[in-house]
């Protein structure tokens, strides 16, 4: 059984992507956020000749989160910050507010439109 999204409206998608190509690329700016655990590298299996034994060293302690904003246009990276430990939506606003606003241009030119996903820290109320 294939699962779909219940927020899925195809007619609203539909819509987006005719959106999306009224701008030109370099009015574009994509951003988001992602999260990595330094002990992210634990391993229960991998590759290895045959006969050879697999090891992997590892500590014993937890690892510390971090979680890194980039911000990409058509060129890459146009603004990026990484933070020890989980994003917030202050964190969030102080980014864009801080790093990418200074870099955009106002509509239509370029840089001057930022599309992001829907997620909480992104629907505060500065930057909604």
């Amino acid at each position: 059984m294939a699962k779909e999204a219940k927020e899925r409206d195809p007619e609203l998608r539909t819509a987006w992507v005719t959106k999306l190509g009224e701008w030109k690329a370099e009015q574009l700016v994509f951003l988001d956020e992602s999260g990595v655990n330094m002990r992210c590298g634990d391993r229960t299996h991998g590759w290895s000749k045959k006969g050879a034994k697999i090891s992997c060293k590892i500590s014993a302690q937890k690892g510390e989160n971090f979680s890194i904003l980039p911000a990409m246009n058509i060129d890459g990276y146009l603004a990026c910050c990484v933070y020890k430990g989980a994003v917030n939506g202050d964190t969030f606003e102080a980014f864009v507010e801080r790093e990418l606003l200074p870099l955009c241009q106002p509509y239509p030119g370029p840089n001057s439109v930022i599309i992001m996903d829907n997620a909480a820290i992104h629907r505060t109320e500065v930057i909604c």
